[in-house]
């Protein structure tokens, strides 16, 4: 039988963003006064954006093919005592970390999850200096339409294919802040799929802002292992360094990964192939995993034609699903569902109610066909008790320390769940004993003076945002 996607729900009326509390503080950066990635129409479909790197600068100048931009034109060691410096150094921490874990970024993007407007300027500082030592990459949206950059938001920002982070900068951070750009992994090189990876920022940040979880999660730490391999004392039965698009985690700990796709391709079937053989490997209890795969194509892609992916997703989600089957709690199919874009956000700057509740499909009906399909709503209807020996919420804590986290989830003295130096050397700070202690009446070392406070450790050893 002929599997047919159901009746895709027609969301008429949205709720514009503008309309409802945001946990972004700043309101300029919040998502009613951010580009929309998807309604703006910054693609023409199939098209990448125009990247321009440190290396391509260099070159097109030596050559005098082209001047470039002269206030990104810094020489290597201006650039390095600017990214050394301790002047705006948490903010630059939090850009490299938020670009190391998302891949690609658009300036509002960055500033919204820093909560630094200096990022909206491609010619900050911070950004011209990485730019300069070959860390960033620096590109414009493909739609000529648009303002060319400059003192704008109109600019896109990746990871460069380079190791100028790990043999320039990473010498020069102290443990806490590598810890807190890396997470403790391979600074991450060179972005993809540009107009997909801005989506998937985008996603992230919405659901930080508007929907009440615990944490979210770029591409870099939804990756298979440690989802369901590694970060769970585990080992997958064989090796895979594929990674999701980014992970939303509930406040109980349930793991929502979500992967965009604008096509169904034969590597979106072999994606959810994967996904399909992990869960049905993990049970619920163990790993709290569960996945989403979002349509997201371009909205000028006609609709229902042949060219429209979405009923070529349902049909190939219900084929690998035959290979797994069953439709219990602990099944692919009630872990595996599928949303649309246009769904949650009916138009520009609008959330749906859908949104609200995460909603999607999954295929736990015993009916076939359409009827298959079932609506449920991941952060309303979906239960979820890990077992006694997994600490599902470890997860939430873990993610303060990371720069990649949205500041206004990261509040806060993190120091304590790393540990000082001291702590993880194994010895405690010195407190000499006076000499007599029967005349001392001085106050112990380290003691507070007045309004000081205790003595700390110099922030660059800390974690505090």
């Amino acid at each position: 039988m002929v599997t047919v996607a159901p009746e895709r729900r027609i969301v008429k009326d949205g709720i514009h963003a503008a309309m409802m509390p945001s946990a972004n503080p700043d309101d300029e950066l919040a998502m009613h006064n951010r580009t929309d990635p998807y309604w703006d129409r910054l693609w023409a479909p199939g098209s990448q954006a125009n990247w321009i790197t440190g290396s391509i600068s260099r070159h097109h100048r030596k050559e005098g093919i082209s001047n470039g931009n002269a206030k990104l034109s810094l020489d290597p060691e201006e650039a390095l005592r600017i990214l050394t410096s301790n002047r705006g150094r948490i903010d630059r921490l939090a850009a490299w970390g938020v670009m190391d874990s998302w891949r690609t970024v658009s300036s509002e993007q960055l500033a919204a999850f820093t909560g630094c407007r200096y990022f909206l300027d491609p010619n900050y500082s911070t950004l011209a200096a990485s730019f300069a030592l070959d860390i960033i990459d620096i590109g414009t949206y493909p739609n000529k339409t648009r303002p060319s950059p400059g003192m704008n938001r109109n600019v896109i920002f990746r990871t460069s294919n380079s190791e100028s982070f790990s043999k320039i900068i990473a010498t020069t951070l102290t443990g806490p802040e590598w810890l807190s750009v890396t997470a403790g992994h391979p600074w991450s090189t060179g972005g993809q799929y540009d107009r997909h990876n801005i989506l998937a920022t985008e996603l992230g940040l919405r659901v930080s802002e508007h929907l009440n979880v615990g944490a979210v999660l770029g591409e870099k730490l939804s990756s298979f292992d440690l989802l369901a391999g590694a970060g769970l004392g585990k080992k997958l039965a064989s090796a895979d360094s594929r990674r999701a698009d980014g992970t939303i985690v509930r406040t109980d700990g349930m793991r929502i990964v979500f992967e965009l796709t604008a096509t169904a391709s034969a590597a979106f079937e072999n994606k959810v192939r994967r996904w399909a053989q992990v869960i049905s490997e993990r049970p619920l209890e163990t790993s709290g995993l569960t996945v989403v795969f979002i349509a997201a194509p371009h909205p000028d892609r006609p609709r229902h034609t042949s060219t429209d992916p979405r009923h070529e997703i349902y049909r190939k989600m219900a084929a690998v699903l035959r290979e797994f089957p069953g439709r219990g709690q602990d099944s692919p199919a009630a872990r595996m569902g599928v949303a649309h874009w246009e769904t949650w956000f009916p138009d520009r700057h609008l959330m749906s109610e859908e949104f609200f509740g995460l909603r999607a499909d999954f295929a736990i009906n015993d009916a076939t066909g359409p009827d298959r399909w079932a609506a449920r709503d991941l952060l309303g209807d979906y239960p979820f008790t890990p077992w006694h020996t997994f600490d599902a919420t470890a997860v939430l804590e873990n993610s303060k320390l990371l720069a990649a986290t949205p500041h206004w989830m990261r509040k806060g003295d993190h120091t304590h769940l790393i540990g000082s130096p001291m702590d993880r050397a194994g010895v405690e700070v010195p407190h000499p004993a006076p000499a007599k202690p029967h005349l001392s009446k001085g106050r112990p070392l380290g003691a507070a003076v007045g309004n000081g406070g205790d003595a700390q450790l110099p922030a660059r050893l800390r974690i505090h945002w």
